[in-house]
């Protein structure tokens, strides 16, 4: 999106401009966003290879080196609700049945090819790469993620791999008209405490399961299963809707310290980053499990911190003072990691199946049976690349991640949305002629 150009014709616009804020069809002060997407496919990327796929250099350690990836699930979740508002809240495209339709249309041909692209290659990775396949197994976790039902069933999640959190943002999408229609009534205070309260309702689970599941095999089950599972997924999807209509609301008002948030925003940056330095130093002193379960808790305990973070890459935006920057807001649009933001989805479905493809590569080269584990259940792979394949591995992920997006995820895309009718709702103080331009962000059709 040309966030320029069309910020010079909303400014041209009367309806568009107001006195204090920037122009409500502009998405420049949402422009980090579509590079922290590609930030955080690009850690969950590099996570998977180096748990998973990659062999270790150094004597007892199970992978090159423990990354702190999981808060990128998190984000994904909180920071998809801020736009949505702006582009479906806001102009009350949602506000009846004909525009909820509509949206669900549009949110369905976002998710649905890459989805169901992503399950088929993943069933044809574990039929290829496991030597005793359980073929009622396999059978019971396809349809079980066929029909979304991984993310609260999770005994089904073997086949689906990482697409537990596409089908938890399609439940997530299924609520937000109905939310969306509320966020009027509601004062700031009321939707700060609704975003404190689905936080500690989040965090009361994890902490539950701390609590209750002695340490072991059974509460690192429990921890994996918060961490995928809808009950407690839901909620930061919720949060990050209510934390979009307080954004909407402050980024009006006209004595908004915008360099104080600035401040706060690039402090937390510091922070989220120290948090991200200390995960390989845990992993080397007291193993890989006990790095994962810091991260899980970072993912429950942090939301709030995650909350102010991305309200202050919105807040701190000063288009009538440009020189007055935020580093944040300048390294996240940095176009290497917004051309990363747009091939965001793609790139975080198809990484596990290309790895898996070049792992039973690397396994027939070398020991002529490309076979990886005894059954799906087993994540340990019998052999793993030496670690100086991760740059190969880099290169074709992204290859063929930016191949899927240009030449299969945009087109089908773009032939399912216009394939329904279109939504004949408009709000009153929308200007017809100007909506078309609102109608991208991020890389993605909304």
């Amino acid at each position: 999106i040309n966030c320029a150009h069309w910020t010079m014709v909303a400014e041209k616009d009367p309806l568009l401009r107001s006195r204090w804020q920037a122009p409500t069809s502009s998405f420049d002060d949402m422009l980090p966003f579509q590079g922290l997407r590609g930030v955080c496919a690009m850690a969950i990327f590099l996570g998977h290879q180096t748990d998973i796929f990659l062999a270790s250099p150094f004597h007892g350690q199970s992978v090159v080196v423990g990354l702190e990836y999981l808060q990128a699930v998190s984000l994904f979740f909180l920071l998809s609700g801020i736009p949505l508002v702006r582009l479906y809240s806001t102009p009350k495209k949602v506000n009846d049945w004909a525009g909820t339709v509509d949206f669900w249309r549009k949110r369905a041909a976002r998710l649905a090819p890459m989805y169901y692209l992503t399950l088929v290659l993943n069933l044809v990775a574990v039929v290829l790469s496991v030597e005793k396949l359980d073929v009622s197994a396999t059978l019971e976790s396809f349809f079980g993620c066929a029909f979304l039902l991984q993310t609260w069933v999770p005994s089904f999640i073997n086949i689906g791999g990482v697409l537990w959190q596409v089908a938890t943002f399609a439940y997530g999408y299924a609520l937000f008209p109905f939310l969306s229609r509320r966020l009027e009534r509601w004062s700031d205070g009321v939707l700060g405490f609704g975003i404190a309260g689905l936080w500690l309702f989040s965090a009361a689970l994890w902490a539950a399961i701390l609590a209750l599941c002695p340490p072991g095999p059974s509460q690192d089950l429990a921890l994996l299963i918060w961490h995928v599972h809808c009950v407690s997924r839901l909620p930061q999807i919720i949060a990050g809707v209510l934390l979009g209509a307080l954004v909407e609301r402050w980024r009006e008002e006209p004595h908004l310290n915008r360099n104080r948030w600035a401040i706060v925003t690039d402090l937390l940056s510091l922070f989220l980053l120290a948090t991200a330095v200390q995960a390989p130093v845990r992993q080397w002193m007291n193993g890989t499990s006990a790095r994962l379960d810091d991260s899980i808790g970072m993912e429950a305990v942090f939301l709030p911190l995650h909350a102010l973070w991305l309200a202050g890459m919105v807040l701190a935006y000063r288009p009538e003072e440009p020189e007055r920057v935020c580093c944040t807001r300048v390294v996240l649009s940095a176009r290497l990691l917004l051309a990363l933001g747009d091939i965001s989805l793609v790139l975080y479905c198809v990484h596990i199946p290309v790895l898996f493809a070049y792992s039973m590569v690397f396994a027939y080269v070398t020991t002529g049976d490309w076979h990886l584990a005894p059954t799906i259940a087993d994540y340990d792979l019998r052999v793993k690349a030496p670690c100086w394949h991760a740059p190969f591995q880099w290169i074709l992920v992204l290859a063929v991640s930016f191949l899927v997006a240009r030449w299969f995820e945009a087109p089908m895309r773009k032939w399912l949305s216009a394939a329904g009718p279109k939504s004949a709702t408009r709000s009153a103080v929308e200007p017809a002629p100007r909506a078309a331009p609102t109608q991208q962000f991020g890389g993605q059709a909304v």
